[in-house]
C-alpha cells in the first residue's frame, strides 16, 4: 500500500508509527527522538513504502508548524537574570563551541572538496546540540557539581546562539547562489546583518502582541490558540518577508519569558501539545531519508561527525580557558555536547530550501549523524559524569567528594 494523496492518513501513519519507535527504544535507555526519526524511515519511501515520496513534498509545511514552537520553547530558555548568573565562563564557553565546531566543518569540508555553499551551510547546522538527550542522562543519574550545572546552562544557550550563526552562514549562501555575477563584499556582509536584524524586529513586536493580548485573555483554551496563532504568523510573515521564521519565533519566545507575566501559563499550554507535533515532525524527517543516499555520505559523513566533535571539545577547552572555568568543566565539558536533534534537523530543511542542488546529501549527512550522535551521545554525557565524581552513589547514597577534581 502506497499512501498517494491522503494527507490524513498520512500524518495518521508517522504519528503512530513515530510513537511506537520512540516507545520501543526508549526501553534501551536511548533517546526517543531516535526511534521517531528510525519509524518514519521504516515507513516512508525508502523502505516499506507505506508514504510516497510526493507525499513527502506535500507534508513539508508540518516542518514549519513544528519549527514555530521549537523555536518559540528555544526562546523561552533564554530569561535574562538566569543567564545573568551563569558568569562570563558559560558565556565564553557557549561562543567558542558554537565557533569551533562551525569553523572546523566548514574548514573539513572544504578538505574533502564540498562547495562553498555546501560547507558553510554544514558549518552552520553543526552548531546545534540536543538539549533532551544530556538533560535526560543528567536526571537519570542525580548528577550534581561543577559539571552538571555547565552542562544545563550551555544546552540553554546552544541552540539559540546556533541558530544566529546557522542564519548568517545561511544568509551568506543565499547570496552566493543567487545567480548575480558580481557580488560586492559589502553586499554579502550587509545582506546576512539585515536579514538577521529583521528576523529579531519581527520577533520582537510579535512577542510583545502576544504579551499584550494575553494578559486581557483568562481562558487556556483561547490563550493556547492565540499563542499558535502568533507563532503561525511570525512564521508566515518571515517567510514572506524571506527572513528566519526560527529566529524571529525564538525572540517571540524571549519577549515573553524576560516581560509577560502569564510567561509560565504560555509555556505549559505549549508543552502539554508539543509531543504529538515533535513526533511528527522527526518521523516526516525520517521519511525523508534516500538509503541510497547515505552510501554517498560515506567517508563524508564520518568526517562532519569527528570534525563536529572535535570542534565542540576544542572550543569548550579554549573558552573554559579564557572565562577561567574550573578544570574539570574544560576537560569533560565538550563530551557532554555530542547529541544533535532537534533544531538542528529543522535548519536542514530550511538549508534544503535554500540550496536544492545538495539538499538530499546535506539532509543525509545530518540524519546519519543525529542518529550516530544520539546513539552515543548520552553514553559519552553518562561517562564525563562519572569521571568527574558527579554521579550520585546509589549503594552509599551520597556524591562523591568532587572537591579534588579542580
Amino acid at each position: 500500500m502506497v499512501v498517494e494523496t491522503n494527507l490524513v492518513l498520512a500524518l495518521g501513519i508517522l504519528l503512530l508509527a513515530g510513537l511506537a519507535g520512540g516507545i520501543f527504544i526508549s526501553r534501551f535507555k536511548l533517546p526517543a527522538v531516535t526511534g521517531y526519526i528510525l519509524a518514519g524511515l521504516a515507513v516512508g519511501p525508502a523502505i516499506l513504502k507505506l508514504i510516497s515520496w510526493e507525499m513527502v513534498e506535500y507534508l513539508k509545511p508540518v516542518n514549519s508548524i513544528a519549527l514555530g514552537i521549537i523555536a518559540l520553547v528555544i526562546g523561552g530558555e533564554l530569561e535574562i537574570k538566569t543567564l545573568r548568573k551563569l558568569g562570563k565562563s558559560i558565556m565564553w564557553i557557549g561562543v567558542m563551541e558554537i565557533l569551533g565546531a562551525a569553523t572546523i566543518v566548514f574548514l573539513a569540508m572544504l578538505l574533502v572538496r564540498q562547495s562553498l555553499p555546501n560547507a558553510l551551510l554544514l558549518g552552520g547546522l553543526a552548531t546545534a546540540t540536543a538539549p533532551a538527550a544530556t538533560v535526560a542522562v543528567i536526571k537519570e543519574v542525580r548528577s550534581r557539581g561543577p559539571l552538571t550545572d555547565s552542562l544545563l546552562a550551555i544546552v540553554a544557550l546552544d541552540d539559540a546562539l546556533g541558530v544566529i550563526v546557522f542564519g548568517i552562514m545561511a544568509a551568506v549562501v543565499k547570496v552566493l547562489v543567487s545567480g548575480v555575477e558580481s557580488t560586492s563584499i559589502s553586499h554579502m556582509v550587509t545582506t546576512p546583518v539585515l536579514e538577521i536584524a529583521y528576523s529579531i524586529l519581527l520577533g520582537a513586536m510579535m512577542g510583545f502582541i502576544l504579551g499584550v493580548i494575553a494578559r486581557r485573555v483568562s481562558k487556556q483554551k483561547t490563550l493556547l490558540t492565540i499563542t499558535l496563532g502568533i507563532v503561525f504568523l511570525t512564521a508566515g510573515l518571515a517567510s514572506h518577508f524571506h527572513l528566519s521564521a526560527i529566529l524571529a519565533n525564538m525572540v517571540v519566545g524571549a519577549v515573553i519569558v524576560n516581560t509577560s507575566p502569564r510567561r509560565r501559563k504560555i509555556f505549559n499550554l505549549i508543552e502539554g501539545i508539543e509531543i504529538p507535533i515533535f513526533v511528527t515532525f522527526f518521523a516526516l524527517a525520517g521519511a525523508s531519508l534516500e538509503i541510497e543516499m547515505l552510501g554517498k555520505v560515506g567517508v563524508v559523513g564520518i568526517i562532519y561527525v569527528v570534525a563536529r566533535i572535535t570542534g565542540k571539545v576544542a572550543g569548550t577547552y579554549i573558552g573554559g580557558h579564557i572565562g577561567k572555568a574550573e578544570p574539570v568543566v574544560k576537560k569533560y565539558l565538550g563530551w557532554g555536547l555530542m547529541p544533535q536533534a532537534g533544531v538542528v534537523v529543522g535548519l536542514t530543511m530550511v538549508a534544503q530550501d535554500i540550496y536544492p542542488e545538495a539538499g538530499s546529501l546535506i539532509l543525509n549527512i545530518i540524519l546519519t549523524s543525529v542518529v550516530i550522535s544520539e546513539l552515543i551521545g548520552p553514553i559519552f554525557s553518562r561517562k564525563v559524569l562519572e569521571l568527574a565524581g558527579e554521579v550520585y552513589n546509589e549503594k552509599r547514597k551520597n556524591f562523591p567528594d568532587n572537591s579534588s577534581m579542580t
